[in-house]
């Protein structure tokens, strides 16, 4: 019986629950005590509304949405609604909602179809159990200060204190019952260490992420039944590739290698081999570890940790394709031509024996003639000449198609072994990065194409165009900083926005701009259905290469598996059709969770580093403007904010379009040159804060110079005034 059904035909909205009852039983025949408790069932999942006059009507009706709050540590949150894009909601409009808990929303604005805002009706279920804070002992009662100042202080009894001492961060479980009450209490199950180390604020990030660091004794039991040696003579059916020399490259800190390579010259051009850890002949289908690797989803990295997404005797044992030893793989046999054309491909299982552990660093100085090292990897040497020869093949076809890549460095944290930060530095992808990018690339595409050519159920990685609303804005904003483009035009090619780049290269504002550029564009997801990869400029993409790492990669593994083993196809496609969404959807969300704590121990330890150089003046340049101030990014890639308060005295007009804050006296652009002093470096709330000290250059208006010489002159005056002002009143405070 479908009630929602029946009250709308019928038009009992606005009712108490005994009339509202008593009217359905009318229609219905049903008791009234029954019909009440589906009334209630149907008001407790938000499918009803239940004002405060106590009157029932129905949600959908009146606008509300059923959703999932994600909260933003600053304060905002996001709610994630079926069939809409996530509605972005205020921290003013979360009305009591925790992170993670169920809610009705209402749009109260929309932008367009891809930006919409909105507030929290009413929470519906609170999902949180735990949180983070510190333990503070006081005179008439203890309490845990959560790490996330939107949430109350937790009172803790000194029976469900765990024995904690003052100051110490801790885990604590809440009491669902007083999540709603003046007080909320709970009972603290883990402690994390005193606050303020970082060991212990490191392992609160993990904490708040429900991010999973320690394995259970099921899956750890079957981890380590699994012999961590692999003797070929027992895989009579697997192809043998213990003879061919099998390099791994990967970095020198790296730990687990997952991928290995070979080459040949061919009559044709060129026969690759690409060999992937066959994880999935150890994680079976539904066992323990494999529901485990699920949930994970992902392994996570920090610098100076990793939480594996499977244990480290699967890891960094036998699935690793270790230096001297015997490995089962999935092997992806791929015959080029001169020109690095596809001419065949195939998948099969193999059996391989590494001849060498090499490092990016080593490859470079290899290819930068390095004669030690090139006397030292002699057998392998002419097998790295082919790999360059047919990565730049490789790259160059990839540009003809309209690839867009993007030279944006990395921050790298550097720590020593009692985990102080030495130093943070940029670092760029080199040459011997780009090999194994370009053959794991070709290969991912290979057996995309192959699987969606067959139409087997399969996990596929997906970059969609981005939203044409973004698409003008980005359009209309490099304009303003002038830079030509065809956006409006071309904005769904790839191309379009490789030419913005390459028009760009080695400008001043050349980092700060493709910022702005990957931006506007859409996240990378998985999902079963082939929506090909935009960035790439691919047709068929999917993530088969890191299986120990990626679960979307485990679980096509596993497809593959059964088809070349002679599993039917419409078999396969009845058993993953259902399993395949749910992976995708897991493995996207996971992967989003991860990214955003990888974020947030990496901006609580660039804070740290920060600490040491307060009252230090440093050269920026400004990478981002908000009416609330300018964000400064300086050489090592840390970020921070000069409050619009701290600026000097104006009355400044935001202006979203150019990317400026205007004032009478003052201009600040995205891409000027600013000096800066170190204000202060917040490593509770993850934040740098500076001060302005003067404008260097503006940068952006150097580049419009080239058409526009009398602004020029008049950014160039300006910022001298800028410089001259700002620091008269530097001088007047101190």
């Amino acid at each position: 019986m479908d009630l929602i059904k029946i009250i709308r035909e019928n038009k009992l909205i606005y009712l108490k629950l005994d009339s509202l009852a008593k009217e359905l039983a009318k229609i219905t025949g049903e008791a009234i005590a029954d019909l009440k408790l589906q009334i209630n069932d149907l008001i407790h999942d938000g499918t009803l509304y239940l004002d405060g006059e106590n009157k029932i009507s129905i949600s959908a009706d009146k606008g509300y949405f059923k959703a999932k709050i994600t909260l933003n540590r600053k304060g905002y949150g996001f709610a994630r609604v079926d069939g809409y894009p996530d509605f972005f909601v205020p921290a003013f409009a979360i009305n009591g909602a925790y992170d993670g808990d169920d809610c009705l929303v209402e749009i109260t604005s929309r932008k367009s179809d891809d930006e919409i805002e909105g507030r929290v009706v009413k929470v519906l279920r609170h999902n949180t159990t735990h949180i983070v804070g510190t333990y503070i002992i006081g005179k008439s009662k203890s309490v845990v200060f959560p790490d996330d100042d939107k949430l109350p202080q937790i009172r803790i009894l000194k029976s469900n204190s765990k024995n904690a001492k003052n100051n110490e961060k801790v885990w604590v479980e809440l009491n669902a019952e007083t999540l709603d009450a003046k007080e909320v209490s709970g009972k603290i199950v883990e402690i994390l260490g005193q606050a303020n180390t970082p060991k212990a604020e490191q392992l609160s990030i993990i904490r708040s992420f429900k991010l999973i660091d320690q394995f259970d004794p099921e899956t750890l039991r079957e981890a380590r039944a699994i012999s961590q040696t692999v003797d070929r003579n027992q895989y009579k059916k697997r192809v043998d590739f213990a003879s061919q020399r099998v390099i791994t490259i990967d970095g020198e800190d790296a730990r687990d290698f997952d991928d290995a390579i070979a080459v040949e010259r061919s009559d044709t051009g060129y026969k690759l081999f690409v060999h992937i850890a066959d994880v999935s002949e150890y994680v079976r289908e539904n066992s323990h570890l494999d529901k485990e690797a699920f949930r994970r989803g992902t392994s996570v990295y920090f610098s100076n940790q990793v939480i594996p997404m499977l244990p480290k005797e699967l890891s960094n044992g036998v699935c690793s394709l270790s230096e001297g030893v015997d490995r089962l793989v999935l092997s992806v046999v791929i015959d080029l031509n001169d020109d690095c054309e596809v001419l065949d491909s195939k998948i099969v299982e193999g059996v391989i024996h590494s001849h060498h552990r090499m490092t990016y660093t080593e490859i470079k100085n290899i290819l930068e003639g390095d004669q030690l090292l090139i006397e030292k990897y002699q057998d392998v040497y002419n097998d790295i000449l082919i790999y360059q020869e047919i990565s730049k093949k490789l790259l160059k076809k990839r540009h003809d198609r309209g690839e867009i890549r993007m030279n944006i460095p990395e921050p790298y944290i550097l720590e020593n072994e009692v985990g102080e930060i030495v130093s943070i530095e940029k670092r760029v992808q080199d040459e011997a990065h780009q090999i194994i990018e370009s053959l794991m690339i070709l290969t991912n595409e290979c057996v995309a194409k192959r699987f969606f050519d067959l139409k087997i159920p399969f996990v596929y990685r997906v970059h969609e165009k981005p939203d044409s609303e973004k698409v003008l804005r980005l359009s209309e904003l490099l304009k303003n900083m002038g830079v030509a483009n065809q956006l409006q035009i071309d904005g769904d090619k790839p191309i379009s926005y490789q030419k913005i780049i390459e028009s760009i290269k080695d400008n001043p504002s050349e980092t700060t701009l493709t910022k702005l550029i990957l931006r506007s564009m859409m996240k990378a997801r998985y999902t079963p259905t082939c929506l090909g990869h935009f960035g790439l400029a691919s047709e068929y993409y999917c993530h088969f290469t890191s299986p120990i790492r990626r679960y979307p990669d485990l679980m096509i593994h596993r497809i593959i598996k059964n088809y070349l083993n002679g599993v039917p196809v419409q078999d396969l496609k009845l058993k993953y059709t259902s399993i395949v969404t749910r992976a995708s959807e897991q493995s996207s969300e996971t992967e989003k969770i991860a990214d955003e704590a990888e974020r947030e121990v990496d901006d609580y330890k660039k804070a740290v580093y920060m600490t040491q150089f307060i009252g230090e003046q440093f050269v920026g340049t400004i990478s981002g403007v908000q009416e609330f101030g300018i964000f400064v990014e300086l050489d090592n890639g840390i970020e921070g904010l000069v409050r619009l308060e701290d600026l000097p005295s104006d009355e400044y007009v935001y202006d979203e379009s150019a990317m400026t804050l205007k004032g009478k006296k003052y201009h600040y652009t995205i891409g000027d040159s600013v000096r800066i002093i170190v204000a202060n470096a917040n490593t509770k709330l993850r934040q740098v804060d500076f001060d302005l000290v003067g404008v260097e250059k503006n940068t952006l208006g150097s580049f419009v110079v080239k058409k526009k010489d009398k602004s020029s002159k008049k950014l160039s005056k300006k910022s001298s005034n800028i410089l001259k002002i700002k620091n008269s009143k530097r001088k007047k405070k101190r």
